[in-house]
């Protein structure tokens, strides 16, 4: 066996080289997983289905293969029934079996996700889930007949895997789980111990206190066995516990994988099995010989599961862009390039790979190549192909060992500009490969960049190192190597663009601070939408369409001199001696379409303008339409002595002989439609906004249009210089506002006439930066992205519809372009891919280089040869988890990818607990508990709670639309389907008595979807009244979940509701993360600065937003992240203690890194936390207590709350010692004589 060392060196402290991990090759005949065992058999989960095999090995058979993932299958005490999770029905449930076969039984229906711990001795089961806690994040264990029923809760508060001793006395239990956290060597403050918990008496203690996990604790007769990983090996492994010696003892001592999901079994000779998952295997330990062997299993029949996939690949698109001209689309779909037509064809597959990944693509202008990224040859390497398919593939670039973002073609076709993950900036060289490095982004962003259109010039934006906020305009001269920094900083300048014409340099630039926006309750404020668009003239040629002129009257002179007279004669003979049109004057129309329609000049009459208060209702016009053999248009309307172009829309409908123009000036969009016949135009014009509108027709006065005319029409598209001239000196204060509204904007483009295109609030806007007025015009009403075709006239945006191709131009509708992009994928091979992608995504974005002292390389030797064990999708992530899981780090996780897909149906809520009622004839659930949240609460009202609706606990529901409840099975069952649904309920107030008593009735209600809200507010009312009563109305208590904008809507909005008490406790516990919460800790660190005297009314305190009395933080082990850095800030600001147990110790950060090619991701920390004195902080260990408070289950009981009680009567405390006064408040002065006095100065 080939054996690969993995040497480990623990953070900060020196461990001996100790061999880790150790590859090994053999294949075995699947990955099997959440084992069991019994008596005779084992059960097991493989390709996501139910299996069984004899506990000697041998050939398995299947028990249960429902839709998705079945888990811990789990064998009854007498081996006869088998209870699992799985989803047959449309939600993830505990079901039962007959282990000989049979139908499956749903025990049940609640929305929340059960997991299935074991049977208890008296054939119960017992599980943990959510679905009833007050907070979300509370796992709780309960206990449920194997027939079904209401689930019965366990006294103890948490609860996430747990064992009943045989003699039912013992509760053997977690209150958390790490149990599907990948993070080994985990010791922070989530990490595990196991409680005994006496279902008897109540006493409670704590039997493991290893700083590391302990886990799924089995009992076996009176000694308990549980997973840590307290060895040397620091690997979980299998221990063992006698409560009566209180003596902990390892069993096994594996080094090279986890021992995962342990269960436990009986065994012929009653001594005891553990069967449990070591890498691929099944392992069997017997427990009086504390030997382990692997199970040799054989799966009969095909690998269904490993068959090729055929798959819509456009189903998991990552990166796209547009063809030369805009006839085709590129993407990146499945891990390939494809290309697709956007009207006629059909698409094509430009590579074809399961086990590489194709990225980034991109379209050459000059049409012939597509560059892409690909890791074939084991790395990301630089790769054009030609883009009909055929020919040649090149490899432009190799030897890179890094991770690109970005990818851009010059105008000429000859360079590729890359960008890799570090913010390092090439180009690579077409026909060489060779590489230029020419510039690195200090901050490690990836700049997109800009040509010019003669491919000298690059323009791109990024900071200069000094700040993370600033960053300024960069150009970049690809003849001579210089760089030039156009912009100062002073303001975030970005998003630059040249225009397609050569004369302007577009850019956006967060500088309008004019705008403050102020909260409703305090005296904060923040600057939003303070983005500007600014152009820059490149040169001096530029004119600058802004300045004012001055209107002159203009005259010939009275004395003609012979030579004009003899130049005049000369034109005038020239003009008689032709007679007819030469061909030289009709070369001018070449390329135009004068037989259209629309062709001429046109003169008409429109109506309609008193009812606008003008002085006249009509008014003269004239049009003049050209048609080019593309079939667009263009022309001029003058009216009033006016003149303009036709619209910013103009669409000819052939068939139907319509025309459509629209316009948009100040914020008013002018439709006019007319029919055309012959040479007359009958028509209306509307301004939308007012409603309003009147008629107009006009006639065709003449079919010819002359050169100038038409030159004249053409200068306002002119073509671009063949050079691009820039004057850096003083180039900055050349920049003129194009005075468009404020905003956030993004993606700066030019179009083939030189207009610039940009995203805002979600829309595609274009404006013309040379119009003497230049306004805003929508080209897409939503788009999040867009990309330019090589010639510019038509671009390629992602919108709500799907991907679209439109003109670069305003008035587009999105039309989604079509496609099926069919692949067959080879799942061994892509299964590969993604594994050894996501451990190189680690490898390239991970936030320290040295991987934690781990080595990496050896990690994937070890883990990639379990691909070839894998069975399904699930196995593949599984291995994922495994790999980043060594990394010992936060935030370290992976998700989605093409993964079983399983059905889903609602079940309806009502926001209440139950009991099972029966007497007199009347069967029914008894509602013992309405949940809503304080009354103030009106976002937290659920369908019970509604006014008029008279129901209230004790009433008991019989019937659910008509239909009789069945008592035997839980009271959720009869709402599967319902959710969001009218349900007409039958009531009754009581099973005995006069009718009256009884009060039999039907109401109708919407169930809800969920109730965690309802559970939620009830939960954090409760705590609060708690802390009132408690207090006699002294002290406020705030519940913030996370640190995302949940958390902070939470936390301000409890914040000003209790502002006045005298002192606040904010409970962080089960704080599940988010931003870093700086705004969080400045709302609580108002110190006072001084007071307000006032003759009337109160004095002010201020801040008058702030609060001044004595703070405490709670906090625990499922506090983390965000739920860290919280504490840390509370505990740094010195603004109160920490009361409770030791946070999470999560505190490196993500951002986003590219999805996997079957859709799945993992998340990388590319960012950790480190403490002013140079030493790492939290991460891996958490934020410690200054109170350190148990949370034992025997102190509480009932609801009870140690960890609160301790809080109140500390900050009672508090109040005493520490507590705020106001300061006294001075007499009114006496200021008769000169100055003040000295005690006021």
């Amino acid at each position: 066996m080939k054996k690969t060392t993995l040497l480990i060196s623990a953070a900060g402290v020196a461990m001996a080289a100790t061999p880790l991990l150790a590859q090994d090759n053999t294949q075995n005949s699947g990955m099997f997983r959440y084992p069991d065992v019994g008596k005779d058999n084992i059960l097991f989960v493989y390709a996501n289905d139910i299996w069984m095999v004899d506990r000697k090995g041998g050939v398995a058979h299947p028990i249960a293969s429902p839709a998705g993932q079945e888990q811990h299958p789990k064998f009854s005490p007498d081996e006869n029934t088998i209870a699992f999770v799985g989803n047959y029905e449309g939600d993830r449930d505990i079901y039962t079996v007959d282990a000989e076969g049979g139908i499956p039984y749903r025990v049940t229906h609640h929305p929340a996700n059960e997991r299935l711990l074991d049977w208890n001795a008296d054939g119960s089961l017992l599980f943990s889930f959510n679905g009833l806690s007050g907070n979300p994040a509370h796992q709780k264990l309960f206990t449920v007949d194997a027939q079904g029923g209401i689930p019965e809760s366990t006294p103890v508060p948490y609860g996430a895997t747990g064992s009943i001793s045989p003699d039912g006395e013992w509760l053997a239990y977690t209150p958390n789980s790490r149990d599907n956290r990948t993070w080994k060597r985990y010791r922070g403050g989530l990490a595990t111990d196991i409680w005994l918990f006496n279902l008897n008496t109540n006493e409670s203690r704590k039997v493991t206190d290893w700083e590391g996990t302990d886990t799924i604790p089995m009992w076996h007769k009176d000694q308990l066995y549980y997973l840590s990983d307290n060895g040397e090996e620091a690997r979980l492994n299998i221990w063992r516990y006698d409560p009566k010696k209180d003596k902990h003892t390892q069993i096994t001592k594996f080094t090279d994988n986890d021992v995962k999901f342990p269960s436990m079994g009986p065994a012929d000779s009653g001594k005891g099995e553990i069967v449990f998952q070591l890498g691929s295997q099944i392992h069997l330990l017997n427990l009086s010989n504390k030997k382990a062997k692997a199970v040799e299993i054989t799966i009969p029949g095909a690998r269904e599961s490993l068959r090729p996939k055929i798959v819509d690949a456009s189903n998991h698109f990552q990166s796209g862009g547009i063809s030369s001209t805009g006839k085709r689309v590129v993407a990146e779909a499945r891990g390939d390039i494809w290309t697709a037509p956007v009207k006629n064809g059909a698409p094509r597959q430009i590579t074809n790979t399961s086990g590489a990944s194709e990225r980034l693509p991109s379209w050459s202008p000059d049409g012939r190549w597509i560059a892409y990224f690909s890791d074939e040859d084991g790395e990301y390497e630089l790769y054009i192909a030609q883009s009909d398919g055929k020919g040649e593939t090149r490899q432009l670039t190799d030897g890179n060992q890094t991770y690109f973002m970005e990818a851009s073609w010059s105008p000429d076709s000859k360079t590729i500009y890359t960008a890799d993950k570090a913010g390092v900036m090439n180009l690579v060289d077409v026909e060489t490969g060779t590489v230029n490095h020419f510039d690195t982004d200090p901050s490690g962003g990836q700049p997109s960049v800009s040509w010019s259109h003669d491919s000298r010039w690059i323009t791109y934006a990024h900071g200069t190192g000094e700040s993370l906020l600033n960053s300024v305009i960069w150009i970049y001269d690809t003849e001579s190597g210089d760089m030039h920094q156009v912009t100062s900083g002073f303001f975030t300048d970005s998003s630059p663009a040249f225009s397609t014409k050569g004369d302007y340099l577009f850019y956006t630039s967060a500088r309008d601070f004019t705008t403050p926006q102020y909260d409703d309750f305090g005296s904060t404020f923040v600057y939003s939408q303070t983005g500007r668009l600014l152009a820059v003239a490149l040169n001096a040629d530029v004119e600058n369409p802004q300045l004012l002129e001055s209107d002159d009257e203009t005259w010939e002179d009275e004395e003609e001199t012979d030579s004009d007279a003899d130049s005049a004669d000369s034109e005038e003979d020239k003009a008689a001696d032709d007679g007819e049109e030469s061909d030289e004057d009709a070369v001018h129309l070449e390329g135009y379409d004068t037989d259209h329609p629309l062709w001429g000049k046109w003169d008409g009459v429109a109506t309609g303008f008193a009812a606008l208060g003008m002085p006249t209702d009509e008014v003269a016009f004239s049009l003049m339409f050209v048609i080019d053999d593309e079939g667009n248009i263009t022309g001029t309307s003058e009216s009033q002595g006016e003149t303009d172009d036709l619209g910013d829309i103009v669409k000819w409908d052939a068939d139907a002989g319509t025309l459509y123009m629209e316009s948009s000036e100040e914020g008013m969009t002018i439709v006019q439609e007319c029919t055309v016949d012959g040479d007359k135009m009958t028509g209306t014009w509307t301004i939308k906004e007012l409603g309003m509108g009147g008629a107009w027709t006009a006639s065709r006065t003449s079919s010819d249009i002359s050169k100038e005319e038409l030159d004249d029409l053409a200068s306002e598209s002119e073509d671009a210089s063949e050079t691009v001239e820039i004057d850096f000196e003083d180039f900055e204060s050349r920049a003129r506002d194009l005075g468009v509204a404020s905003g956030n904007f993004a993606n700066l483009a030019s179009n083939d006439k030189g207009e610039l295109l940009y995203l805002r609030a979600g829309s595609l806007k274009l404006i013309d930066p040379r119009a003497d007025e230049p306004s805003e015009k929508t080209v897409l009403a939503m788009a999040f992205g867009f990309a330019m075709s090589g010639d510019n006239k038509k671009l390629v945006a992602a919108t709500p519809v799907g991907f679209t191709v439109v003109d670069a131009k305003a008035g587009q509708t999105a039309k989604p372009i079509s496609m099926k992009l069919r692949k067959t994928v080879n799942l061994r091979e892509e299964w590969k891919e993604l594994v050894t992608d996501a451990w190189r995504r680690y490898r390239d974005f991970f936030y320290v280089e040295n991987m934690h002292g781990v080595d990496w390389d050896g990690v994937l030797a070890h883990y990639l040869p379990m691909v070839d064990d894998a069975v399904s999708r699930e196995d593949v992530g599984y291995i994922i988890g495994e790999i980043i899981g060594e990394l010992n780090a936060g935030h370290t996780y992976s998700s989605g990818g093409d993964f079983d897909r399983q059905p889903n149906e609602n079940v309806g809520m009502l926001g209440a607990d139950f009991a099972v009622t029966s007497a007199n004839g009347y069967d029914g659930f008894e509602i013992t508990k309405i949940f809503r949240g304080a009354a103030w609460d009106t976002d937290a009202i659920g369908p019970l709670s509604q006014y008029g609706l008279d129901i209230s606990e004790g009433d008991i529901i019989t019937a659910v639309n008509g239909n009789q409840v069945d008592i035997s099975i839980d009271p959720w069952a009869s709402f599967v389907g319902l959710a969001r649904t009218e349900t007409t309920l039958t009531i009754i107030s009581a099973t005995e008595g006069e009718e009256e008593e009884i009060n039999e009735r039907e109401i109708t209600i919407k169930p809800l979807g969920s109730e965690f809200n309802l559970r939620y507010r009830a939960w954090i009312e409760s705590n609060r009244r708690y802390v009132d009563e408690a207090s006699d109305g002294k002290i406020g208590y705030i519940y913030v979940p996370n640190t995302g904008v949940q958390g902070q809507n939470e936390l301000f909005r409890q914040f000003f509701g209790q502002i006045g008490k005298e002192a606040l406790m904010i409970d962080e516990r089960w704080n599940g993360g988010g931003q870093i919460p700086n705004r969080f800790i400045e709302l609580l660190n108002r110190p006072q600065t001084n007071m307000w005297y006032r003759r009337d009314g109160a004095d002010w305190n201020w801040p008058y937003d702030s609060h001044q009395g004595p703070k405490a933080m709670l906090i625990n082990g499922n506090a983390g992240s965000g739920g860290d850095m919280f504490p840390w800030l509370f505990k740094h600001h010195n603004l109160g203690k920490l009361i409770g147990k030791r946070t999470w110790g999560g505190l490196v950060g993500i951002s986003t890194v590219p999805a996997l090619i079957d859709g799945g991701s993992v998340s990388v920390p590319n960012f950790g936390f480190y403490e002013l004195d140079g030493t790492w902080g939290i991460e891996g260990h958490g934020v410690e207590p200054d109170i350190e408070v148990e949370a034992d289950p025997a102190l509480m009981l009932d609801g009870a709350d140690p960890q609160l009680d301790v809080a109140i009567e500390h900050l009672l405390n508090e109040i005493k010692t520490n507590g705020y006064h106001p300061p006294k408040r001075p007499t009114p002065p006496v200021r008769t004589k000169i100055g003040i006095e000295e005690a006021d100065k």
